[in-house]
């Protein structure tokens, strides 16, 4: 028996492409239908790993204000985590949970991926683009890089199916539920909803099965990071100097760089 972690974000969940330059923000339509389609796809998730034999489920909400779950309609067998940010300590929580592995629920493309559905990383209104040695990376690659740094390998997710290729270019082996066909930023093409659930529900048996390696990071290694604006990366620069000793400008002021030696400082630069 075995302990599971699902982390939820909430853009690549099903029925939903949000606003042109306002996303989901908490008070547009789209963000409720985004909340009820998360709810049903995670409970689809915890009644296939209890199904499939888990001794414990955990439910990381982590879209925004970490606050976005009605834990009421939630499967009440699985209990919620209370990380303290959504930065320094990203996963710090799982320390002392015993977790063997994490299942993704929600997640998106980069920023900047064709017909990504509300593609971004991490912030959409600065960061153009996060690099480690010189390959683009996005939130699930990142999200995955600190769970393997507790020897949790990622083994499933479901998402839109830009996102469900750039899964699969990290690990070919996690298994991936596509949500929706993205058409554009804010279009996509929906899937039938009780095929979809059922699939995330056989998709997630599977994944438990699947050997899936844990993919860490070999440190030192470069991550660059672009703003959109000069000011966010003087901002960012000033605030990392203490932390991040080696941080330096790129090749222009929008772009800070560093060559990173452990998993702290990485989570310091997001």
């Amino acid at each position: 028996m075995k302990n599971y972690l699902i982390a939820v974000d909430m853009e690549g969940v099903h029925g939903v492409v949000g606003v042109p330059y306002r996303g989901l923000a908490c008070e547009l339509e789209d963000y409720k239908i985004a909340v009820a389609s998360a709810t049903k796809e995670v409970n689809a998730v915890i009644k296939a790993l209890y199904d499939g034999g888990a001794k414990k489920v955990y439910v990381w909400d982590n879209h925004g204000n970490l606050d976005n779950l009605d834990f009421n309609f939630i499967d009440s067998r699985a209990k919620k985590v209370y990380p303290k940010s959504n930065n320094f300590d990203r996963i710090d929580f799982v320390d002392g949970l015993n977790i063997d592995a994490v299942l993704y629920i929600g997640y998106h493309s980069k920023e900047g991926s064709f017909n990504g559905v509300l593609a971004h990383t991490y912030d959409s209104t600065c960061v153009q683009y996060y690099k480690i040695n010189g390959k683009q990376v996005g939130e699930f690659d990142m999200d995955a890089y600190m769970a393997a740094e507790y020897n949790m390998p990622s083994i499933f997710a479901a998402c839109d199916n830009v996102c469900a290729e750039q899964v699969k270019e990290f690990n070919p082996k996690t298994v991936t539920v596509i949500t929706k066909i993205g058409t554009g930023r804010n279009s996509a093409i929906f899937r039938d909803e009780k095929e979809l659930l059922q699939e995330i529900y056989d998709g997630v048996l599977k994944a438990v099965e699947t050997d899936v390696e844990v993919k860490k990071l070999t440190f030192p290694c470069t991550f660059v990071v672009r703003f959109t604006r000069t000011e966010f990366a003087k901002e960012m620069y000033e605030r990392m100097i203490k932390d991040v000793p080696q941080i330096v400008y790129g090749e222009d002021a929008h772009v800070l760089k560093a060559e990173i030696n452990n998993i702290k400082e990485l989570k310091h630069m997001l």
